[in-house]
């Protein structure tokens, strides 16, 4: 999708983070959301008003639709099953394990939980629309035990992340037609 068809109403740039934030190094997505939303606050009006942030706890069917009118989207999650340590990788459409009866090119989707993939998935189906350019940040978690903190190794792993994220912003702020960020 090109800042062309990105609606007026919605900031051409979405970072969705998903993670419970009670639950060990599942907490990645909102602590790096949190960090973003505070190195927001000391941009530009043109910065903030390009960049709109959601923190949820999972990635449900509903998301689709937080995609719609956007520019870039950029997924950041905790995986407990990665090679590397830190990662952006660009996310593509892809069908959910099941199929709709009847419908058997239709995405299917779990109600409860969806993946970045299934979700771009839908939302071609649905709207029947290329979906926005999607990449996916993940940290690799080792406990996800409820009432853990995020664990030592996460923690370490943060800045990482944190520079993979602002690299990714200047990305798509450049794509947008803004100016590069300086980093601070």
């Amino acid at each position: 999708m090109s800042l062309m068809n990105a609606r007026p109403d919605k900031a051409p740039i979405l970072v969705l983070a998903v993670g419970n934030p009670s639950r060990g190094d599942d907490a990645f997505g909102p602590l790096l959301a949190q960090q973003l939303q505070d190195w927001l606050a000391g941009q530009t009006a043109d910065v903030q008003q390009a960049v709109e942030l959601i923190t949820d706890q999972q990635l449900v069917v509903e998301h689709a639709l937080d995609l719609q009118g956007r520019a870039r989207v950029l997924f950041v999650d905790a995986a407990d099953r990665h090679d590397a340590p830190v990662a952006l990788k660009a996310v593509v459409p892809v069908r959910g394990a099941s199929q709709t009866k009847g419908q058997p090119d239709a995405p299917v989707v779990n109600s409860h939980s969806s993946t970045p993939g299934e979700l771009l998935a839908l939302y071609q189906s649905l709207l029947n629309q290329v979906p926005p350019g999607a990449d996916l940040l993940t940290l690799r978690g080792d406990g996800f035990e409820l009432g853990a903190p995020l664990s030592d190794h996460a923690k370490t792993l943060m800045p990482a992340a944190w520079n993979l994220l602002q690299d990714w912003l200047d990305q798509a702020l450049s794509s947008t037609r803004m100016e590069p960020l300086h980093h601070a």
